[in-house]
């Protein structure tokens, strides 16, 4: 039997992931999913002589502290959405390795803009940069307090790199109950003209009416508009509830991801950013469940809400699982 897969929220202690893990719980709500909050530890491998502590002294510390990190989390989520169930885990490992390896169970990934580690920093440090690359999943990083009451706007560059973002635009809109922008951007000199601007909207339209066609209740409209990629997705952002990117290409909205434009994005806008790669796996499809890989020292892990009770018998699942070979 399978189960639906987690919307994963990213803790590291900071206000700015206690907002992604409130997005977070809305969604998964919405969505009817489980929320799984994971905290990344990175233990120390050295004693410190100087201080007149031990590294397992240090790392007993740090297995403290991301307990109470995660606990604090759940207590934000299960006050926003108290019918939600939540699953809490502390990871060994660096964020980046951590954070992509949990997208291959997660129905998307969210991180705050602003974190106390790399982990949080989407656009801005390298986990979020590696998380949005080598991801298997859509990721959101979350900025303020917005609600989703505005529209879900998606910049598109080649169809190719941005239909699943259209897709996933169109999933959240139906969700949330609001209509889509998609938005693509021409050159501001081009010397096509109007003649050129008319065709790639219509070209727009016919990829994206496919897409419409599953989602009848969802309203849309596409607009082709000359400019910076950054400068109009910023102008066009301030009006929405979610802003939606591919991150195929160096140049238009996928290139906001390796550019001085897509580091400043995450402060320009007040909404959340979804980054969503192509052949990211969809938000509605149901996989089988597999188990979670334990690495390093033994986490923290602890299930909230009605399947409290069952949380040691799947540890102990696990164990019998890791014994007889399994990955």
């Amino acid at each position: 039997m399978g189960r639906r897969e987690p919307v994963v929220a990213g803790v590291d202690g900071s206000e700015s992931a206690l907002r992604a893990v409130r997005w977070a719980a809305g969604e998964a709500v919405r969505n009817e999913r489980p929320l799984r909050l994971v905290h990344a530890c990175v233990p120390p491998d050295h004693d410190y002589p100087n201080l007149e502590v031990t590294a397992a002294e240090v790392r007993e510390a740090m297995w403290a502290t991301a307990a109470g990190r995660l606990e604090t989390a759940a207590e934000v989520a299960r006050t926003s959405e108290p019918s939600l169930k939540i699953e809490a885990e502390a990871r060994s490992g660096d964020p980046r390795v951590l954070l992509v390896d949990e997208s291959w169970r997660a129905a998307m990934v969210v991180l705050g803009s602003r974190g106390l580690t790399g982990a949080g920093r989407l656009l801005l440090g390298s986990s979020g940069l590696a998380l949005a690359v080598h991801g298997h999943c859509p990721v959101i990083v979350v900025r303020g307090d917005r609600s989703g009451s505005g529209p879900v706007l998606v910049g598109v560059d080649d169809w190719s790199g941005s239909a699943a973002a259209v897709r996933f635009a169109f999933e959240e809109a139906s969700t949330l109950g609001v209509p889509v922008t998609v938005l693509k951007t021409l050159p501001e000199n081009d010397p096509a003209g109007s003649a050129a601007q008319e065709l790639s909207l219509r070209s727009l339209e016919k990829h994206v009416d496919w897409v419409a066609s599953g989602f009848p209740q969802v309203l849309s409209e596409c607009l082709v508009v000359r400019g910076r990629s950054g400068r109009v997705l910023t102008e066009y952002g301030g009006r929405a509830g979610l802003i939606v990117v591919g991150n195929r290409g160096h140049s238009g909205f996928g290139g906001l991801l390796l550019g001085s434009v897509g580091q400043e994005l995450p402060g320009r806008v007040p909404c959340p950013v979804a980054v969503v790669r192509p052949g990211a796996l969809p938000t509605f499809v149901i996989r089988r469940e597999e188990p979670l890989t334990v690495r390093g020292e033994r986490p923290h892990q602890a299930v909230f809400g009605k399947d409290r009770g069952n949380a040691d018998d799947r540890d102990q699942g696990d164990t019998r699982r890791a014994r007889d070979g399994a990955r």
